[in-house]
């Protein structure tokens, strides 16, 4: 094979009088977009996870009242609540009840509003995949609108196929945010949440990765690399600037909080160690309004049971933005 041509390196080097006058001369210099901050209240507030194992979303919404009056107890009611996607996905099944029941002409009393959830602190969590076992999905490929999600033509007809991929253990398919009416669709849906949840964060996880290269098959230009997760913090922007991602390429001027990736639960480098270099490395690559991962890590999804080791890792995640929990304090003894 020929070898390859070896180009010379080109340097460019800033002269100031200290580093925050030349950090900020190559910021104007290299970047033409001016940089918005989230919401900045973010900063003030922890998150607390809330972890359930339910079906239904009354059971999520009872559940929620006793975690809450719980950290009321203990005296850590400011704060933001966190459900993740499953407990999103059970409470917007019950609006969609309720409207059903609202439509049919059902008595007030025999609807079910969310008053108990509006006024609490939460943040949901929202993806852009929706599994193929829905109402939703299976609409979508008689009305015309299979273009929501991300598809390929047939090699015989040149019709759309969605492409499926796996999400969370359900077969999903991935919202097609090249489609304007695709994303109309997606806001329509954070706006009915918004209204009957009335939630101050929404959390978009699933954005990173190409459907289409994981899968071997070769992706439309417009959604080549990684091109699809900065289309998604385009839509992330446009809910407002309460929003967090998981992934923000080439979105670090944009208005959002970017959540790291979870740790193991342990002293290792994949656990306790990895913290000061993770956040190190998103700071480095532009990332200043990070959400560290939750306090004793949260990767094996269990409870922290090293008393040590959550206290430790609570010193350290003090001094960092923001922090968050998945072991409530009260694991280890009833008077924390």
């Amino acid at each position: 094979m020929p070898s390859m041509e070896r180009l010379p390196l080109q340097y460019t080097v800033c002269v100031a009088h200290n580093v925050k006058a030349a950090h900020q001369e190559a910021t104007q210099q290299l970047s033409k977009l001016s940089r918005e901050l989230p919401n900045m209240k973010t900063l003030w507030l922890p998150f607390w996870k809330f972890l359930t194992n339910v079906d239904m979303g009354p059971k999520v919404e009872r559940e929620l009242r006793t975690f809450s009056n719980r950290l009321r107890r203990h005296q850590l009611g400011e704060g933001v609540i966190s459900l993740n996607e499953h407990s999103t996905n059970l409470l917007s099944e019950m609006d969609h009840d309720y409207l059903n029941s609202r439509k049919r002409g059902m008595s007030k009393r025999l609807t079910r509003d969310l008053p108990l959830v509006k006024l609490l602190n939460i943040s949901i969590t929202l993806s852009p995949f929706l599994g193929v076992d829905t109402t939703q999905f299976h609409t979508s490929l008689t009305d015309g609108t299979e273009d929501f999600w991300l598809s390929l033509p047939s090699a015989t007809q040149g019709k759309l196929i969605p492409v499926m991929s796996q999400w969370q253990g359900r077969f999903c398919v991935k919202l097609n945010l090249t489609n304007p009416v695709a994303v109309s669709w997606f806001l329509d849906r954070v706006e009915s949440l918004q209204a009957h949840l009335g939630m101050e964060y929404i959390v978009l996880e699933g954005g990173e990765g190409n459907l289409f290269e994981e899968q071997a098959l070769r992706p439309p230009l417009a959604l080549s690399g990684d091109k699809y997760i900065e289309l998604l913090a385009d839509l992330a922007t446009s809910i407002g600037d309460s929003t967090i991602m998981t992934a923000g390429t080439r979105s670090s001027h944009k208005p959002l909080f970017v959540k790291m990736a979870p740790l193991q639960s342990d002293w290792s480098l994949m656990g306790l160690k990895a913290i000061i270099p993770s956040l190190l490395h998103h700071a480095l690559v532009g990332y200043n309004f990070l959400i560290p991962d939750a306090v004793g890590g949260s990767l094996s999804g269990d409870l922290v049971t090293d008393r040590e080791l959550f206290i430790r890792w609570l010193e350290i995640a003090a001094f960092l933005p923001v922090i968050s929990f998945h072991t409530p304090p009260w694991v280890f003894s009833q008077d924390q």
